[in-house]
């Protein structure tokens, strides 16, 4: 393959890659993320602990997603699908750690529909 149309498709593919860069802290107990094709945004967030949660989750794709809140391999928030242009919300309570925020439908997931949540 050419390396000219290597280079292309990396810059094009990398976008929706996790390039997360610095977590996005709040203080507040109510947080947005945006979903979109294939991305979380924050994709690296920091919430507070000891807290009730309130998410409001916009999905600015075109294609439907769910999101999703799990520690290892159990999912402790669960959002139905939520279609392109519309808003779901959900409030709840997790103890201090790492969450994997992340869309169940199909491979969304390994496209890139995940981001990491910590509270604390």
């Amino acid at each position: 393959m050419p390396r000219g149309l290597v280079t292309l498709l990396l810059l094009v593919a990398l976008p929706g890659c996790g390039s997360a860069g610095a977590p996005v802290r709040t203080s507040d107990r109510h947080f947005t993320v945006t979903l979109d094709e294939y991305t979380v945004r924050p994709q690296d967030l920091r919430v507070p602990k000891g807290q009730r949660l309130t998410v409001t989750v916009t999905n600015r794709g075109r294609l439907g997603h769910t999101f999703r809140i799990r520690r290892r391999t159990r999912e402790l928030v669960a959002l139905t699908t939520i279609r392109p242009g519309q808003s779901k919300s959900a409030s709840f309570r997790l103890p201090a750690g790492a969450y994997t925020m992340f869309c169940v439908l199909g491979n969304h997931e390994e496209l890139g529909v995940y981001g990491k949540l910590t509270v604390g």
